[in-house]
């Protein structure tokens, strides 16, 4: 029997470990949160409760770090004290990876991987074992130990790429993290245009307000500690983005309807072309 630890059972870490577990895995869960220990056991989410010892790792296969890339670093480190088997297999899923790569060098067996899902409800109550179906799941790392990472992790049928580094982090500033920074700025810009919830606003919203602020529910914490990993490559992105922003601004003081329109109807294309994700 394949035996894993996944250290970490928020949203992402208990899923996987759910899904792992009923395909006849067995899974350790690490975390230090007492009641999602407690739910992770009693609702067979992992197969038992471990510790950062020797006595947990010494014999596993394989090790998934879901927690916060400031915790995935220092857990790396820790790591490198500990006996490991020869083959284990050490992955995290963290959301950038130029910091945690340094962190890992001398450690034997590590890749690095990211699940391009995500989701606003948090903790172990938010999990869902099909999340990864099909779904971008990048790998950074040896295209050997690749291999052997996507034959372990078949059974969440994700659609395993690779890449390196980073291709990885700025692919990511682009894609993700500058979108939840967008995010959480609109929502700070509208409560500042209509503080104190004036005329109502907050339950006079529709669509359009909704559907591009939907990500700024997702856990603060969890995101200060991805931008910060990531800064420079995301304000890069900002900085492009203020660019924009600008030219579009222009426009309007200009009362230029043309530009204006060529920018909106380039950008409707372009949004036309990209994919849809089940998840955040």
């Amino acid at each position: 029997m394949i035996k894993v630890i996944v250290d970490g059972l928020g949203s992402m870490g208990s899923s996987l470990a759910e899904k792992l577990e009923n395909s006849n895995y067995y899974v350790i869960g690490i975390d230090d949160n007492p009641s999602t220990t407690q739910i992770a056991l009693s609702e067979n989410v992992v197969n038992e409760i471990g510790h950062w010892d020797e006595k947990t790792v010494k014999d596993v296969d394989m090790i998934i770090l879901c927690t916060p890339v400031s915790t995935i670093i220092k857990q790396l480190n820790m790591l490198k004290t500990m006996s490991l088997k020869e083959n284990t297999i050490v992955m995290d899923i963290g959301s950038t990876k130029g910091e945690i790569l340094q962190a890992a060098q001398g450690l034997k067996n590590f890749i690095g991987g990211h699940p391009m899902i995500g989701t606003e409800r948090k903790g172990i109550v938010g999990r869902d074992q099909s999340m990864f179906k099909g779904t971008p799941f990048f790998l950074i790392g040896d295209n050997e130990l690749a291999d052997k990472v996507i034959d372990l992790l078949s059974p969440l049928e994700a659609d395993f790429q690779q890449l390196s580094a980073a291709e990885h982090d700025h692919l990511t500033a682009a894609i993700s993290a500058l979108p939840h920074l967008v995010a959480y700025a609109l929502t700070d810009s509208v409560d500042q245009m209509l503080p104190d919830n004036k005329l109502n606003w907050q339950n006079r919203v529709a669509g359009g307000f909704s559907d591009t602020t939907r990500i700024a529910k997702s856990n603060p914490s969890l995101w200060t500690d991805i931008i910060m990993s990531n800064k420079q490559q995301i304000i890069d992105g900002l900085d492009d983005m203020i660019k924009t922003l600008s030219d579009y601004r222009d426009d309007l003081k200009n009362n230029n309807n043309e530009a204006l329109n060529q920018k909106i109807s380039k950008a409707q294309e372009i949004r036309k072309k990209v994919g849809e994700s089940k998840n955040g």
